[in-house]
């Protein structure tokens, strides 16, 4: 290792050592030419006691010879370093392209393959040979290319950076989803020579969120079938409540009363009893007709969504005290079974939420019917959005109205209302519209807040 260190100075100082050399030769001949020439003195003499005049002009010779060869052994090690440097950057600079996780390739202007890393080479099942010199859309086509549109001529033209998403496809016919990015390759001089391009394979992350999605209308599907299946069940239970209770209880007032028509005045006890009996059986009746109620609202069904609206925004204004308004245009809305019943809970939970949480004294329910789509909005003068929304946006209620508005293909919006308190907008597209909207895109419900 030292013999090696050794040589490696060796060949730093080689000028130097070449001035040394250079120097001794000179002062050998410059003495040998004066014994030649003057024959005033011997040559011992002239290598080692030259006169002073003789002596001033070797040392400067000889001192202009080594002063070249310091600055010129300086200016080679400076760009041996320069070499170095330059070097040790191409070869970082290769390092990083050919062990790029991205397939990349470089393109010249006439958009030839100029390079392409190990990657790109797997990207599109090619190798190298026969990727290189060949035109960029010969081995890896996207719906982009030879078009006046073409990102790798924006990028000639001026642009600094493109990128957009593709579908590449091999030279096999196999599809190719990716993120490409295509940005100037320039010469030292900075004139642009290429293009570089880096090809992101998002296969795998297309598969997640088709699967992803797939799940989710899958779920969705479960969701409406779910609620289908509770209305049902809720139809069911009523009509069993509503018949089999029903004519119980009707049955037994029947009998009461005929049971107190011939009990003699003189058992005024009895006949009080039976008095108070006949009273728990009509609160009965009454509380069995108001469960029905709840379950599945028979106005719903006979004179439709408007109608049905308005009871329950009686009923809430009975047990709450809060003033609830509506207006609706036509003054008849009538939908489908199916989405009538969405409408409904959907109002439900809305004054539930109303009652827990805005601190309202005043509500506002505008119901708008058009040949496109259905909206309601409902709004308060209540606390406002900032303090009776953000919350509860995650709630089992609102992620319920959520799903039932989203099954339908519409729309859910929280807002601020007129009054300061809190909004709720729904858009739902009309059956036709929707039946559309699902066959091509279902369009996701959302929530806004106000910051």
């Amino acid at each position: 290792m030292r013999a090696n260190r050794n040589s490696w100075r060796m060949g730093e100082n080689g000028l130097i050592i070449a001035g040394l050399v250079i120097s001794v030769i000179f002062w050998l001949l410059e003495a040998s030419n004066h014994v030649l020439f003057f024959a005033d003195s011997d040559l011992f003499e002239a290598v080692f006691a030259p006169t002073w005049h003789e002596l001033w002009m070797r040392l400067a010779v000889v001192g202009a010879f080594m002063a070249f060869a310091i600055i010129a052994n300086r200016i080679v090690k400076a760009r041996r370093r320069a070499e170095d440097a330059a070097t040790r950057a191409l070869t970082e600079v290769d390092q990083v392209f050919e062990t790029a996780a991205d397939g990349m390739r470089i393109v010249g202007r006439d958009f030839r393959v100029l390079r392409a890393n190990d990657t790109f080479a797997k990207l599109i099942g090619l190798p190298k040979h026969e990727i290189i010199g060949r035109k960029c859309d010969e081995v890896f086509w996207g719906d982009k290319c030879d078009t006046p549109g073409c990102p790798l001529a924006r990028v000639l033209d001026g642009d600094q950076y493109v990128e957009y998403d593709a579908d590449k496809v091999r030279p096999d016919g196999t599809s190719v989803p990716c993120i490409v990015s295509a940005t100037p390759y320039r010469h030292p001089d900075g004139t642009i020579i290429g293009i570089v391009e880096d090809f992101k394979d998002i296969s795998e992350r297309k598969r997640a969120e088709k699967d992803l999605k797939e799940s989710g209308e899958r779920l969705r599907e479960l969701t409406a079938h779910l609620q289908s299946i509770r209305e049902e069940e809720r139809s069911r239970i009523a009509r069993e409540i509503h018949d089999e209770l029903g004519q119980v209880l009707t049955a037994l007032s029947l009998d009461v009363r005929w049971l107190r028509k011939r009990l003699p005045e003189e058992l005024g006890e009895l006949r009080e009893k039976t008095r108070m009996m006949g009273g728990l059986i009509t609160a009965t009746v009454n509380s069995i007709s108001r469960i029905c109620s709840e379950l599945r609202p028979a106005i719903l069904d006979d004179v439709g969504l408007s109608a049905a609206i308005e009871w329950q925004a009686e009923e809430f204004t009975s047990r709450t005290g809060i003033a609830c308004n509506i207006k609706t245009e036509p003054a008849e809305i009538k939908l489908s079974e199916e989405l009538s019943v969405a409408i409904f809970r959907i109002f439900q939970e809305t004054l539930t939420n109303i009652v827990r949480h805005a601190n309202a004294s005043e509500v506002d329910v505008q119901l708008q019917l058009t040949p496109r789509v259905f909206s309601m909005r409902v709004s308060d003068d209540g606390v406002g959005i900032e303090i009776a929304v953000p919350q509860k946006v995650h709630s089992f209620g609102l992620l319920g109205v959520k799903e039932r508005v989203r099954g339908f293909g519409g729309e859910l919006t929280f807002c601020t209302g007129d009054k300061g308190g809190a909004c709720l907008d729904i858009v739902i597209p009309t059956p036709e519209l929707a039946a559309r909207n699902k066959e091509v895109h279902m369009p996701a419900a959302h929530v806004s807040q106000r910051p």
